[in-house]
């Protein structure tokens, strides 16, 4: 598989426009080609609402080139301006297919940079001790994705879906242990944490909302 990240800047109140439009014409496309959209987002905290941002997920290079008809010059009375580029997953999610019961009303995109040695590492601490105890915590982990284009530092890319801002606050982590989580999920979840912080050169976080398509 390979994914397309596609970063949309929309002039103003052009937001619904945006989405009919996609919901018409640019997902029926998509999907001809093999492609799916895992998540259209908004901004909220960090971004206004018209910076946009899509996933989306094709077969291989060759169904993603075949869809770029699907982004034709009608789009234009929506946009201002977008940019893209490709990733490829780095870890056990995205799932093939994301069940309905998965999905959560807004999302934290997050960027990391770090070293391309620490890159498998950064994997199993994330895998291994930070999903568990913040799915426990009734989040989930869209995905984790790194750049096709080898670079240094290295980015990696984390979208997490949570039920809403007060939400994304209860799984940061920072007070004592919810008593529904179990303590050796909770310790290890802090402890590998830890360890991922002391890889990450810089990041940088934003929370979005999930919009219907």
């Amino acid at each position: 598989m390979i994914y397309e990240e596609r970063r949309i800047t929309l002039k103003r109140g052009q937001i619904d426009s945006f989405i009919a439009q996609f919901k018409e014409s640019t997902l029926p496309a998509i999907r001809s080609h093999g492609g799916e959209t895992l998540c259209t987002l908004s901004g909220l905290i960090g971004d206004p609402p018209e910076e946009m941002m899509q996933i989306t997920a094709y077969p291989d290079m060759a169904a993603w080139t075949d869809a770029q008809d699907a982004f034709g010059t009608s789009r234009m009375e929506n946009i201002d301006i977008e940019a893209v580029r490709h990733l490829k997953p780095i870890a056990y999610r995205p799932k093939e297919t994301i069940p309905d019961e998965d999905l959560r009303g807004f999302y934290g995109h997050r960027r990391f940079f770090i070293s391309p040695d620490d890159l498998d590492e950064f994997v199993h601490c994330s895998e291994k001790g930070i999903w568990p105890r913040i799915e426990a915590q009734d989040a989930r982990i869209l995905g984790l994705w790194t750049t096709v284009a080898s670079t240094t530092p290295q980015e990696v890319v984390l979208l997490t879906g949570y039920h809403g801002p007060a939400h994304w606050e209860e799984t940061r982590a920072l007070g004592d242990r919810p008593q529904q989580i179990d303590p050796d999920i909770w310790n290890r979840g802090r402890e590998l944490g830890q360890h991922r912080r002391d890889m990450t050169i810089k990041s940088w976080v934003r929370l979005m909302r999930r919009l219907e398509v």
